[in-house]
């Protein structure tokens, strides 16, 4: 029956590369569409996720609030409001919060230059910004009570030259370089050049004790985002909420689709391979009538026909399989090549100025062993099942019948 299988395969290499080309799209397709919406849900959540945080709440600005602040020297970013401690802890209080803390962002502002100021409140725990402890590569995080002290981002402690116990000038103030941090995948909601203590960002910008600019939540469940974030805009008034779901939104309708519509797409495409793969093993399985006429006429039962079919179409769903997995993964490096910026998710970068450049942050697409899994599993389940149903169809037929067809 084997050499039978190869001969079939080199005499009609068409046909057979018809039913490897549906299954190996289909399997392809599934993959790669799944990867792709894998691939966005794991950016969209990568600034938040650095920090602990489900949800980074900011309070947009009057146009007389921004137009009143200083433009060099240390200063908020434009269009952000401050907010206070106090009501940072007010949202600790919503159902489904887990916890809560505060930041204060800052831009600081030279004669040519810029660098962003990350204030941390030191009391927060595992949650905000103060997960930068767990990055520091060198040096060491904060002393409780320590003030002058800052830690600096690695890409632009080595653009300029920074070490640990270097002095820096932020603001117009000498502070002492205790650590050099690296931030995963540069692009945290909690991103700047400078991290300091709370109160000595506070007093850079010359703001009361209690006052800050952003606050950091983390809930309970993904599905109680929402409510949160509307009960917190109850409560806070106008507020501008950055979630998995806005940054989404903000990548784009690319991003939005994938992350919304990849399981049924993929789902789609890979049935639509093995419709396209079941259609031509059908229609080969009828061609081959005289041949299966023949098969019966010299001694082959039924069950040998349907044997041998069910063997090819088993086979060549096989090799689709392993021709779609390689081609999913092909598709799978490509899309990882794509670049995504979301630095300004963060808000720490303002449109002008130089400074370091962040590095270049590219879709995060891997392959899922769970998306070969289920279509492999599906294409060669469904190749089996079409090549059974019109191998028995076509072994019922008479040999005489068989050979008149």
């Amino acid at each position: 029956m084997t050499p039978y299988f190869i001969a079939e395969l080199r005499h009609r290499l068409g046909r057979a590369l018809g039913t490897l080309t549906g299954v190996a799209l289909g399997v392809a397709l599934y993959i790669a569409l799944i990867a792709a919406g894998d691939a966005f849900r794991e950016a969209a959540r990568a600034p938040l996720a650095g920090i602990g945080a489900d949800i980074l709440i900011s309070r947009p600005a009057t146009q007389a609030g921004a137009t009143a602040q200083t433009t060099r020297g240390v200063r908020q970013p434009f269009g952000l409001a401050t907010l206070t401690l106090a009501e940072a802890n007010s949202l600790g209080d919503i159902d489904g919060v887990g916890a809560t803390s505060g930041g204060l962002l800052l831009w600081d502002f030279a004669a040519a230059s810029y660098q962003t100021l990350l204030g941390i409140d030191l009391s927060a725990d595992g949650v905000g910004p103060t997960q930068v402890e767990d990055w520091i590569i060198s040096g060491r995080f904060f002393e409780p009570d320590e003030g002058d002290a800052a830690l600096v981002d690695r890409h632009y402690a080595a653009f300029f030259g920074l070490k640990p116990g270097m002095p820096v000038s932020i603001g117009g103030r000498e502070f002492n370089l205790v650590g050099v941090v690296d931030v995963p995948g540069g692009n945290s909601a909690s991103s700047a050049n400078f991290y300091l203590p709370l109160a000595d960002a506070q007093s850079l910008a010359n703001l009361p004790a209690d006052e800050i600019n952003q606050i950091y939540l983390r809930v309970d469940e993904a599905t109680q985002v929402e409510n949160i974030v509307a009960e917190s805009e109850s409560r806070l008034g106008e507020i501008s909420a950055l979630t998995e779901e806005s940054i989404v939104q903000v990548m784009g309708g690319i991003a939005q689709v994938s992350d919304r519509f990849a399981g049924v797409a993929a789902l789609v495409a890979l049935l639509g391979g093995l419709i396209l793969t079941g259609v031509t093993l059908n229609a080969g399985i009828q061609l081959r009538a005289r041949e299966i006429g023949v098969m019966k006429a010299i001694g082959w039962q039924a069950r040998d026909v349907v044997k041998l079919f069910l063997t090819e179409g088993i086979a060549l769903s096989l090799l689709g399989v392993l021709l779609g997995i390689l081609l999913g993964w092909l598709s799978t490096l490509v899309l990882g090549q794509f670049s995504i910026d979301l630095t300004l998710l963060a808000g720490t970068t303002p449109d002008f100025g130089t400074g370091a450049e962040s590095p270049a942050t590219t879709l995060p697409a891997q392959l899922s062993l769970n998306a070969v899994l289920i279509a492999s599993l599906t294409a060669l389940i469904s190749g089996g099942l079409a090549s059974w149903f019109s191998a028995r169809r076509a072994a019922q037929l008479k040999p005489a019948e068989a050979l008149r067809e």
